[in-house]
């Protein structure tokens, strides 16, 4: 039987939420989200990171004290427990530990004797460990997790040759860690199992209010032109639609064998209320950029960021208020039956989507039942598109190859810590290559980064302080797991080396440099494997990609302009193609971006094409909610314009493969800025 927290928890969490948002500004997580770095500072783990930095921290201490430093395998078999650790639930997240477990106590005992037996032996154990380990991959997210986490561990066993009584030791220690971390994870600091969901929703809302907030900047007489720019205006949007999917997907699967769970029937409305308050924001950022807004314009916008700011504090609650969206839903109303223009439509729209939120909130149990009629029966599941096998049996080939490589090179240099190196060629190397490129960026400027620091921090520091800052790193690596892979990898890295430090004292920066120079060293290893060894077919390209975005952006405008009246799911159907198609094409264009300059022209019209199908939805969304009966003579026109456009590129005989190639991209720009998207 549920039972809610007691109050002193509550107020804890409270605290450890203000705390986490206030870490990261906006403005920084927006100039970085223009730049194609990702990062979620509302999924800050506190609670985690302290239950990890208790788990190794002790560990150490025990280390210390017994002076054993081969114990240091067990602290790291306790870190490496708590970041398997998939939270949520209990008995999945135990079966995780569990599984993870049994698998590196019985790859650390084998993987080690190997390498004791000679080097022919640690090539074969290690060739086959990582074919299996990547191989692991097809069996979901979680067991990525495990399959990546038992490969490092691996790579590591091999590093310490033991005879086979000393591999039956070693693997006790990692035992010991492995079970005591699990304790500690289990037992200590209970966590809500949906926050990283409920976290997510609400920062749908937050980023919308930023949204909001930023465009009564746009209203100032005198606004700076910086926040004018192409980039910042698109990057909201790109982020607001990313979030929404994919806090749309983590709600879906959040109770996937319980349609009634409490905290899907509120998480899923607020996802859908925020995706159809998403129209009327784009429609008012739209209005203010392309005209002088009224007094009323700054009215609605003040109160709609104000509102929305509201909700995202709700949604953090287990057990949100629904009283508290009352007095918003009044104003909003109020607004929405004065003057008829843009901004009071687009208040109408917001006060309805949070009245339906509501009543969800209000009567969770008959929201769970309408919305277990929408979920996928078993035979839509089985028909879904799965990733083929082939390529996981080509990753788990790149990768033992690549492994194999790195630990040749590192033999063959004698370089000191050559687990490092094959650690990075493990995480690096992704199934994709799209993916692959930037984690090995990331990897590369994390592990100097906290190389640097670790080397000063075991100069100048004395051994007992040393030996405090264990805990603070290890809980800093785990609650920033989810926020960003680069200040992740960071940590940990100081983490490695100062408890390398701890068990081979007077070491000095030779540590840090080594782990350094072996990541650099796997990571680009780890790319050399997937551009050269059974390249997969790469993607549609970005040409492709926005031929695909135009087309749906098209097929918005000319459902939006249509003075019949349709089915309000098919406009929403067609808005979220085109937001999520324009999406994935910037996603793109922002990784091509980080590859370099040698298509700067082609970057260049790609970008601009992008802003412009972003001002399309901003303006379809103007004119679907500027709607009136019987429509303008301004209003048909426009009408007819974007039929005649949507039948030129949406007709089926048209629309194939060949006449897509022979849409250039000039086109599409000559196009998009010939139609008049600044006026409405």
């Amino acid at each position: 039987m549920k039972t809610n927290l007691p109050r002193p928890l509550t107020r804890k969490t409270r605290f450890l939420r203000s705390v986490s948002g206030s870490v990261m500004p906006s403005a920084l997580a927006h100039w970085l989200g223009v730049r194609a770095i990702a990062i979620a500072p509302e999924q800050i783990a506190v609670r985690e990171g302290l239950r990890a930095g208790v788990a190794v921290g002790t560990v150490m201490i025990v280390a210390l004290y017994l002076n054993m430093p081969l114990m240091a395998w067990s602290a790291f078999a306790a870190f490496w427990t708590c970041l398997v650790d998939p939270g949520g639930l209990l008995r999945p997240r135990l079966e995780a530990m569990l599984k993870f477990g049994a698998s590196g106590t019985l790859i650390t005992g084998i993987m080690s004797a190997a390498s004791g037996y000679g080097t022919l032996t640690a090539f074969i154990g290690l060739g086959i460990c990582s074919f299996l380990c990547g191989l692991a991959r097809m069996r979901g997210a979680v067991a990525t997790q495990i399959s990546v986490l038992a490969a490092i561990v691996a790579v590591v066993a091999v590093c310490y040759p033991q005879t086979p009584m000393g591999a039956v030791h070693l693997s006790g220690l990692f035992v010991l860690g492995a079970a005591w971390a699990t304790c500690i994870c289990v037992l200590a600091w209970p966590v809500d199992p949906y926050a990283p969901q409920r976290q997510s929703c609400a920062a749908i809302f937050r980023e919308q209010a930023r949204m909001t907030r930023r465009l009564m900047s746009y209203m100032q007489p005198a606004a700076p032109e910086s926040l004018m720019q192409h980039d910042a205006i698109s990057a909201y949007r790109r982020d607001i639609r990313s979030r929404i999917e994919q806090a749309r997907a983590k709600v879906e699967i959040l109770s996937a064998g319980a349609t009634t769970s409490h905290a899907r029937s509120t998480l899923l409305p607020a996802v859908e209320a925020a995706d159809r308050i998403f129209i009327a924001l784009m429609a008012f950022e739209h209005a203010v950029l392309s005209g002088t807004p009224t007094p009323q314009a700054w009215r609605t916008v003040r109160l709609v960021a104000a509102t929305l700011q509201r909700v995202a504090q709700q949604i953090t609650h287990q057990h949100p208020r629904p009283e508290a969206l009352q007095k918003s839903i009044r104003f909003l109303t109020l607004l929405s039956q004065r003057e008829e223009d843009l901004f009071t439509k687009g208040a109408r729209i917001c006060a309805d989507a949070l009245r339906d939120l509501q009543a969800a909130w209000q009567s969770p149990a008959s929201a769970s039942r309408a919305e277990a009629g929408t979920l996928p029966t078993q035979t839509e599941k089985a028909v879904k598109p799965t990733i083929p096998t082939s390529m996981f049996v080509r990753h788990a080939a790149r990768l033992s190859v690549a492994v194999m490589v790195a630990y040749a090179i590192s033999l063959k240099l004698n370089l000191p810590y050559a687990y490092w190196a094959m650690m990075a060629v493990v995480v690096v190397t992704q199934p994709r290559v799209n993916t692959t490129l930037p984690r090995t960026i990331e990897r590369v400027v994390g592990s100097i980064a906290g190389g640097l620091l670790a080397a000063v921090m075991g100069v100048l520091l004395p051994m007992w302080s040393i030996l405090l800052l264990v805990f603070p790193l290890a809980a800093a690596t785990i609650a920033l797991r989810s926020v960003n892979y680069t200040l992740c990898v960071m940590f940990m890295t100081q983490l490695f080396v100062l408890v390398t430090d701890l068990v081979s004292p007077a070491l000095g920066w030779d540590v840090a440099l080594s782990r350094s120079i072996n990541n650099i060293m796997g990571s680009l290893v780890g790319l050399a494997g997937c551009l050269l060894l059974w390249p997969e077919r790469r993607g549609a390209p970005l040409s492709a990609q926005l031929v695909a975005a135009f087309k749906a952006n098209m097929r918005y405008a000319a459902l939006a302009t249509n003075p019949q009246q349709r089915d309000w799911q098919q406009i929403e159907q067609a808005r979220r193609d085109a937001g999520t198609t324009t999406t994935q094409a910037e996603i793109l264009y922002q990784q091509l971006r980080v590859e370099g300059l040698r298509r700067a022209e082609h970057l260049n019209i790609s970008g601009e094409i992008l802003f412009l199908l972003r001002k399309m939805a901003g303006a379809a969304s103007v004119w679907w909610l500027e709607q009136t009966s019987p429509a303008s003579a301004e209003a048909l026109q426009r009408a007819e314009l974007y039929a005649s456009l949507g039948e030129d590129f949406m007709n089926p005989a048209t629309n194939t493969p060949q006449a897509d190639a022979e849409l250039s991209l000039e086109k599409i720009l000559a196009l998009l800025r010939s139609l008049d998207l600044d006026t409405f």
